[in-house]
Protein backbone atom coordinates (compact mmCIF):
# COMPACT_ATOMS: atom_id res chain seq x y z
CA UNK A 1 0.00 0.00 0.00
CA UNK A 2 3.06 2.26 -0.10
CA UNK A 3 3.14 2.78 -3.84
CA UNK A 4 5.74 5.06 -5.36
CA UNK A 5 4.24 7.09 -8.18
CA UNK A 6 5.84 7.69 -11.59
CA UNK A 7 3.29 10.40 -12.34
CA UNK A 8 1.02 12.84 -10.57
CA UNK A 9 -2.30 14.58 -11.07
CA UNK A 10 -1.72 18.34 -11.20
CA UNK A 11 -4.87 20.08 -10.06
CA UNK A 12 -4.06 23.40 -11.79
CA UNK A 13 -4.51 21.94 -15.28
CA UNK A 14 -6.51 18.82 -14.31
CA UNK A 15 -4.10 16.43 -16.07
CA UNK A 16 -1.60 13.73 -15.18
CA UNK A 17 2.09 14.51 -15.65
CA UNK A 18 5.18 12.24 -15.55
CA UNK A 19 7.33 12.60 -12.45
CA UNK A 20 10.28 13.60 -14.64
CA UNK A 21 8.54 16.91 -15.36
CA UNK A 22 8.80 17.83 -11.70
CA UNK A 23 12.42 16.72 -11.34
CA UNK A 24 13.59 18.48 -14.48
CA UNK A 25 12.30 21.76 -13.13
CA UNK A 26 13.54 20.98 -9.63
CA UNK A 27 17.10 20.44 -10.90
CA UNK A 28 17.01 23.83 -12.60
CA UNK A 29 15.20 25.79 -9.93
CA UNK A 30 14.14 23.93 -6.74
CA UNK A 31 12.18 26.84 -5.35
CA UNK A 32 10.16 27.26 -8.55
CA UNK A 33 9.34 23.55 -8.68
CA UNK A 34 8.21 23.51 -5.05
CA UNK A 35 6.11 26.65 -5.43
CA UNK A 36 4.50 25.43 -8.63
CA UNK A 37 3.76 21.81 -7.81
CA UNK A 38 3.94 21.05 -4.09
CA UNK A 39 0.51 20.86 -2.44
CA UNK A 40 -1.06 20.68 -5.90
CA UNK A 41 -0.17 17.05 -6.73
CA UNK A 42 -2.52 14.17 -6.11
CA UNK A 43 -2.98 10.46 -6.81
CA UNK A 44 -3.00 10.05 -10.62
CA UNK A 45 -5.87 7.57 -10.44
CA UNK A 46 -8.48 8.90 -8.03
CA UNK A 47 -7.15 12.52 -8.04
CA UNK A 48 -7.89 12.86 -4.32
CA UNK A 49 -5.05 11.66 -2.08
CA UNK A 50 -2.26 14.27 -1.83
CA UNK A 51 1.26 13.23 -2.85
CA UNK A 52 4.32 13.93 -0.74
CA UNK A 53 7.77 14.34 -2.29
CA UNK A 54 10.92 12.51 -1.22
CA UNK A 55 13.91 14.57 -2.31
CA UNK A 56 16.83 12.40 -1.22
CA UNK A 57 20.06 12.55 -3.24
CA UNK A 58 19.50 9.05 -4.63
CA UNK A 59 15.88 8.47 -3.59
CA UNK A 60 13.45 10.63 -5.48
CA UNK A 61 9.83 9.67 -5.60
CA UNK A 62 6.23 10.63 -4.87
CA UNK A 63 4.09 8.77 -2.37
CA UNK A 64 0.97 9.04 -0.26
CA UNK A 65 1.96 9.05 3.40
CA UNK A 66 0.14 6.70 5.78
CA UNK A 67 -1.92 9.46 7.37
CA UNK A 68 -3.34 10.36 3.95
CA UNK A 69 -4.16 6.83 2.74
CA UNK A 70 -7.81 7.24 3.72
CA UNK A 71 -8.03 10.23 1.38
CA UNK A 72 -7.90 7.93 -1.63
CA UNK A 73 -11.34 7.32 -3.13
CA UNK A 74 -12.88 4.20 -1.59
CA UNK A 75 -12.59 2.38 -4.93
CA UNK A 76 -9.05 3.56 -5.73
CA UNK A 77 -6.67 0.70 -6.53
CA UNK A 78 -3.81 2.45 -4.75
CA UNK A 79 -5.36 1.59 -1.41
CA UNK A 80 -4.07 -1.92 -2.07
CA UNK A 81 -0.91 -3.76 -3.09
CA UNK A 82 0.37 -4.44 -6.58
CA UNK A 83 -0.27 -7.94 -7.93
CA UNK A 84 2.68 -10.32 -7.90
CA UNK A 85 4.16 -11.71 -11.10
CA UNK A 86 2.40 -15.01 -10.41
CA UNK A 87 -0.97 -13.29 -9.95
CA UNK A 88 -0.41 -11.15 -13.05
CA UNK A 89 0.51 -14.20 -15.13
CA UNK A 90 -2.64 -15.99 -14.00
CA UNK A 91 -4.80 -13.00 -14.93
CA UNK A 92 -3.49 -12.84 -18.49
CA UNK A 93 -3.55 -16.62 -18.89
CA UNK A 94 -7.29 -16.50 -18.23
CA UNK A 95 -7.71 -13.62 -20.68
CA UNK A 96 -10.66 -15.20 -22.51
CA UNK A 97 -12.73 -14.73 -19.37
CA UNK A 98 -11.75 -11.10 -18.90
CA UNK A 99 -12.86 -8.02 -20.80
CA UNK A 100 -9.36 -6.55 -20.95
CA UNK A 101 -10.23 -4.10 -23.72
CA UNK A 102 -12.69 -2.26 -21.50
CA UNK A 103 -10.00 -2.03 -18.85
CA UNK A 104 -7.56 -0.51 -21.32
CA UNK A 105 -10.12 2.01 -22.56
CA UNK A 106 -10.85 3.01 -18.96
CA UNK A 107 -7.13 3.33 -18.28
CA UNK A 108 -6.64 5.53 -21.32
CA UNK A 109 -9.56 7.79 -20.42
CA UNK A 110 -8.68 8.02 -16.75
CA UNK A 111 -4.89 8.28 -16.82
CA UNK A 112 -4.28 10.25 -20.01
CA UNK A 113 -7.16 12.60 -20.64
CA UNK A 114 -8.14 15.76 -18.84
CA UNK A 115 -11.79 16.58 -18.13
CA UNK A 116 -14.02 17.19 -21.13
CA UNK A 117 -15.33 20.65 -21.96
CA UNK A 118 -18.72 19.75 -20.56
CA UNK A 119 -17.13 18.59 -17.32
CA UNK A 120 -15.21 21.83 -17.06
CA UNK A 121 -18.38 23.86 -17.54
CA UNK A 122 -20.43 21.93 -15.07
CA UNK A 123 -17.61 21.72 -12.52
CA UNK A 124 -19.17 18.49 -11.29
CA UNK A 125 -15.85 16.63 -11.42
CA UNK A 126 -14.80 18.10 -8.10
CA UNK A 127 -13.89 16.07 -5.01
CA UNK A 128 -17.30 14.52 -4.45
CA UNK A 129 -17.68 13.50 -8.08
CA UNK A 130 -14.20 11.93 -8.19
CA UNK A 131 -15.14 9.57 -5.38
CA UNK A 132 -17.79 7.99 -7.58
CA UNK A 133 -15.70 7.58 -10.72
CA UNK A 134 -14.46 4.26 -12.06
CA UNK A 135 -11.13 3.82 -10.31
CA UNK A 136 -11.01 0.03 -10.10
CA UNK A 137 -10.36 -0.96 -13.73
CA UNK A 138 -6.88 -2.12 -12.71
CA UNK A 139 -8.14 -4.38 -9.93
CA UNK A 140 -7.84 -8.15 -9.88
CA UNK A 141 -8.31 -10.79 -7.23
CA UNK A 142 -5.10 -12.02 -5.60
CA UNK A 143 -4.25 -15.65 -4.84
CA UNK A 144 -5.77 -15.35 -1.39
CA UNK A 145 -8.85 -13.50 -2.52
CA UNK A 146 -7.60 -10.04 -1.61
CA UNK A 147 -7.92 -7.05 -3.89
CA UNK A 148 -4.78 -6.05 -5.82
CA UNK A 149 -3.97 -3.97 -8.88
CA UNK A 150 -2.28 -4.85 -12.16
CA UNK A 151 1.25 -3.54 -12.80
CA UNK A 152 1.15 -0.51 -15.10
CA UNK A 153 3.45 2.27 -16.29
CA UNK A 154 3.26 5.58 -18.13
CA UNK A 155 5.38 5.39 -21.30
CA UNK A 156 6.72 8.85 -20.56
CA UNK A 157 8.19 7.73 -17.23
CA UNK A 158 11.96 7.92 -16.94
CA UNK A 159 12.28 4.50 -15.28
CA UNK A 160 10.87 2.08 -17.84
CA UNK A 161 13.71 -0.28 -16.94
CA UNK A 162 12.02 -1.25 -13.67
CA UNK A 163 10.59 -4.78 -13.80
CA UNK A 164 11.04 -4.70 -17.54
CA UNK A 165 10.37 -8.42 -18.07
CA UNK A 166 7.02 -8.27 -16.27
CA UNK A 167 3.77 -7.93 -18.18
CA UNK A 168 2.27 -4.50 -17.60
CA UNK A 169 -0.29 -2.12 -18.93
CA UNK A 170 1.55 0.73 -20.68
CA UNK A 171 -0.09 3.99 -21.63
CA UNK A 172 0.90 7.42 -22.88
CA UNK A 173 0.32 10.44 -25.08
CA UNK A 174 2.70 9.64 -27.92
CA UNK A 175 3.34 10.11 -31.63
CA UNK A 176 2.81 7.00 -33.78
CA UNK A 177 3.83 5.72 -37.18
CA UNK A 178 3.57 2.24 -38.69
CA UNK A 179 6.33 0.32 -40.46
CA UNK A 180 5.45 -2.55 -42.76
CA UNK A 181 8.19 -5.18 -42.90
CA UNK A 182 8.53 -6.92 -46.27
CA UNK A 183 11.60 -9.19 -46.65
CA UNK A 184 13.88 -8.61 -49.62
CA UNK A 185 12.72 -10.20 -52.85
CA UNK A 186 9.27 -10.84 -51.37
CA UNK A 187 6.02 -9.00 -51.85
CA UNK A 188 3.93 -9.89 -48.82
CA UNK A 189 4.08 -8.09 -45.50
CA UNK A 190 5.52 -10.36 -42.82
CA UNK A 191 5.19 -8.09 -39.79
CA UNK A 192 3.96 -4.66 -38.75
CA UNK A 193 5.88 -2.50 -36.32
CA UNK A 194 4.01 0.25 -34.51
CA UNK A 195 6.64 2.87 -33.67
CA UNK A 196 5.86 4.76 -30.45
CA UNK A 197 7.65 8.12 -30.18
CA UNK A 198 7.97 10.89 -27.65
CA UNK A 199 5.45 13.44 -28.92
CA UNK A 200 7.81 16.38 -28.26
CA UNK A 201 11.23 15.31 -29.55
CA UNK A 202 10.07 12.36 -31.71
CA UNK A 203 12.61 10.06 -30.08
CA UNK A 204 11.47 6.43 -30.22
CA UNK A 205 10.25 5.01 -26.92
CA UNK A 206 9.38 1.52 -28.10
CA UNK A 207 8.13 -0.49 -31.03
CA UNK A 208 5.25 -2.96 -30.93
CA UNK A 209 5.54 -5.98 -33.24
CA UNK A 210 2.15 -6.95 -34.68
CA UNK A 211 1.71 -10.13 -36.72
CA UNK A 212 -0.40 -10.04 -39.88
CA UNK A 213 -2.97 -12.22 -38.11
CA UNK A 214 -3.39 -9.78 -35.19
CA UNK A 215 -3.23 -6.80 -37.58
CA UNK A 216 -6.35 -8.05 -39.37
CA UNK A 217 -8.39 -7.46 -36.22
CA UNK A 218 -6.98 -3.94 -35.83
CA UNK A 219 -6.82 -2.93 -39.48
CA UNK A 220 -9.50 -0.23 -39.23
CA UNK A 221 -7.50 1.61 -36.57
CA UNK A 222 -3.94 0.90 -37.70
CA UNK A 223 -4.55 1.73 -41.35
CA UNK A 224 -5.11 5.36 -40.29
CA UNK A 225 -1.61 5.68 -38.85
CA UNK A 226 1.07 7.24 -41.14
CA UNK A 227 3.78 5.00 -42.57
CA UNK A 228 6.45 7.68 -42.39
CA UNK A 229 8.18 8.89 -39.23
CA UNK A 230 8.08 12.50 -40.41
CA UNK A 231 4.30 12.28 -40.58
CA UNK A 232 3.83 10.63 -37.15
CA UNK A 233 0.59 11.71 -35.47
CA UNK A 234 -0.25 12.24 -31.81
CA UNK A 235 -2.34 9.50 -30.23
CA UNK A 236 -3.51 8.24 -26.89
CA UNK A 237 -2.21 4.68 -26.65
CA UNK A 238 -2.74 1.94 -24.10
CA UNK A 239 -1.52 -1.64 -24.42
CA UNK A 240 -0.52 -4.62 -22.35
CA UNK A 241 2.66 -6.55 -22.96
CA UNK A 242 6.21 -7.31 -21.88
CA UNK A 243 8.82 -4.72 -22.79
CA UNK A 244 12.33 -5.87 -23.63
CA UNK A 245 15.42 -3.87 -24.43
CA UNK A 246 16.14 -3.59 -28.14
CA UNK A 247 19.13 -2.12 -29.91
CA UNK A 248 17.62 1.35 -30.28
CA UNK A 249 14.60 1.33 -27.98
CA UNK A 250 12.31 -0.97 -26.07
CA UNK A 251 10.33 -3.58 -27.96
CA UNK A 252 7.18 -5.55 -27.34
CA UNK A 253 5.19 -8.21 -29.21
CA UNK A 254 1.42 -7.77 -29.28
CA UNK A 255 -0.05 -11.21 -28.63
CA UNK A 256 -3.75 -10.37 -28.85
CA UNK A 257 -5.70 -7.62 -30.61
CA UNK A 258 -7.63 -6.93 -27.39
CA UNK A 259 -4.41 -5.81 -25.73
CA UNK A 260 -4.13 -2.54 -27.66
CA UNK A 261 -6.39 0.51 -27.81
CA UNK A 262 -5.71 3.74 -29.67
CA UNK A 263 -7.37 7.10 -30.03
CA UNK A 264 -6.16 10.01 -32.15
CA UNK A 265 -5.77 13.28 -30.26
Amino acid sequence: MKSKFDEFYYENDAKNHPASEYWELYDKNPREAIQKYDDHMFCPLCKLAPLSVARGYQRRYFRVINSNMNKHAVNCSYRYNKATQKETYKFYKELDETDIRNRLVSCMNRMLKGPSQNENKIKSTSKQSEKNRNNNFLDIQGDRGQRKYLPHKNLNASNLDEDIDEQKIYYGRCALWLYQYIPLEEEEIKMYYLKVLDRNNKKQICEIAISTYVYNYLADELSQIPQNKKEALNYYICFSGILQKGMYSYKCKLKDSRLLVLEKE
